[in-house]
């Protein structure tokens, strides 16, 4: 990948880990408490981070609404969440989004049997969509995150444990294309019935 590209990708990278770090901030503060408010808060923060040219890409974002008369359920697909990202630049054009399903289990703690089958479950109805399926697990101090794949493998029920990547690096390796499926777009938003979504495009300016 050019070194223009891959800079401008860290930094839209470091403005998302910002945006996530706001997002959790208003978590430990009090602010937002239920897994489904902090959720909300961090994809108006990601939207809100995403409205500017950052590094040399012009960036936009739209939160998705669901048509009308669809009801946002994530019980057919385990996920709370979809982004989508499209870029365009001469080096690198793509279009794609992955699916996530998000916690809220501070560090160290253990979830319940019945808690860590639920998530595993959720997990496999991802999977059986897509491989470009991850988990978010929202804490006070952070926000981590790991593959559906490893997470449905893992018996531990400590979640913070599995989650080996940050936000930032989760937000890199998105944005420079090594994860994701074409196949995951605002259609299947609404097909799927994804409580949450989030769509952001980058062009080269």
């Amino acid at each position: 990948m050019p070194s223009d590209l891959e800079e401008a990708f860290r930094a839209a990278a470091h403005a998302a880990d910002r945006a996530v770090g706001a997002a959790m901030q208003k978590y430990a503060d009090g602010l937002v408490i239920d897994e489904d408010d902090i959720t909300g808060a961090l994809i108006g923060r990601l939207d809100s981070a995403f409205d500017e040219k950052i590094g040399d890409i012009n960036w936009s974002s739209s939160i998705l609404r669901h048509r009308k008369g669809v009801a946002a359920q994530e019980k057919k697909a385990g996920a709370d969440m979809l982004f989508h990202v499209s870029i365009k630049t001469p080096q690198l054009t793509y279009s794609k989004g992955v699916l996530i399903q998000s916690k809220r289990i501070d560090d160290g703690v253990s979830m319940t049997v019945a808690g860590h089958k639920e998530l595993v479950g959720q997990c496999d109805k991802m999977l059986n969509i897509t491989s470009a399926a991850f988990v978010f697990n929202y804490m006070k101090s952070e926000m981590r995150c790991a593959s559906a794949t490893k997470i449905a493998g893992a018996s531990n029920r400590i979640l913070n444990d599995s989650c080996n990547l940050t936000s930032y690096r989760f937000f890199l390796e998105l944005f420079r294309c090594t994860i994701g499926d074409r196949n995951i777009n605002s259609a299947r938003f609404d097909d799927l019935k994804i409580p949450h979504g989030l769509s952001i495009t980058g062009t080269l300016g």
